[in-house]
């Protein structure tokens, strides 16, 4: 899945590169039209006109998206020779945002790369419900896997406080500043009856107080590896694979704190 940022940087290359008719026949000749009725929010004619062609896929489906991925080479066709398009900031970060999506842009060609890191399910949430907390440690912790393993589980493990505090701000339910990790999980498993105590068959009383094994698993994770305390004489430094770990405990369970209490919430709603 791609991220809107992602597409949208795309639609800037389009703009600065491409004319109105050039975009259409890009579109055009992979078989994609414009989406009928569709009026674009989007400033400027040409990234409108690249947006009324976008929305016209489904980008959930493979085929549709491998469409869009012929556009993008077709474009990088064209300027492969020009040093200035190369060079140019707005196309090194559309690269670096394909690869953030999970995506590889290999001899003029994208690919998909078997990644360790989640799909990016975080992002439709942080966009659409204005969760800006939680963005913010999503993208510092991504960001700084490779370069700084240790901020980057300390991200991983604010994100996932970060997405519990949401919710029970959203709910309306106080919680103390001092609150660990622990402790915010337990006011809002209770809430959304992810408690095992509030369920009788065993197999969900295994798999609910794994979950929260998990939750305490990554709060001492950080204690250990985190930037946030200080270290003592000996200290193993924590590599990208331990960031990548406690990136993916942390990404998963957010999805599922999220979608569990978007569920219950539109169930009381509806």
């Amino acid at each position: 899945m791609l991220s809107k940022r992602t597409i949208y940087t795309f639609y800037d290359l389009l703009s600065g590169y491409t004319s109105l008719a050039r975009i259409q026949k890009l579109f055009e000749c992979e078989n994609i039209f414009e989406a009928e009725a569709h009026v674009s929010s989007l400033s400027g004619q040409r990234r409108s006109l690249a947006d009324s062609y976008v929305s016209s896929l489904n980008l959930d489906n493979p085929n549709d998206l491998r469409k869009l991925f012929n556009v993008v080479e077709m474009l990088y066709t064209e300027f492969e020779e020009n040093e200035y398009f190369l060079k140019d900031t707005i196309w090194k970060q559309f690269i670096k945002l394909l690869e953030r999506d999970g995506y590889s842009f290999v001899n003029g060609k994208v690919q998909y790369e078997n990644t360790t890191y989640i799909p990016k399910e975080i992002e439709k949430f942080t966009e659409v419900y204005n969760i800006e907390h939680v963005e913010t440690d999503w993208n510092r912790a991504l960001n700084q896997a490779k370069t700084d393993p240790e901020d980057a589980i300390t991200a991983a493990r604010a994100m996932v406080e970060s997405t519990l505090k949401w919710i029970l701000d959203d709910i309306g339910e106080t919680y103390k500043d001092t609150d660990n990790l622990s402790q915010l999980y337990k006011k809002v498993a209770q809430l959304l009856n992810l408690s095992p105590d509030q369920h009788g068959t065993e197999i969900f009383k295994q798999i609910l107080g794994s979950i929260n094994g998990v939750v305490t698993g990554l709060g001492a994770l950080r204690n250990a590896y985190g930037d946030s305390h200080g270290k003592g004489k000996v200290y193993y430094r924590p590599s990208e694979r331990h960031a990548k770990f406690s990136i993916n405990l942390s990404g998963t369970l957010c999805i599922y704190l999220l979608e569990t209490y978007l569920v219950n919430k539109e169930r009381k709603t509806g």
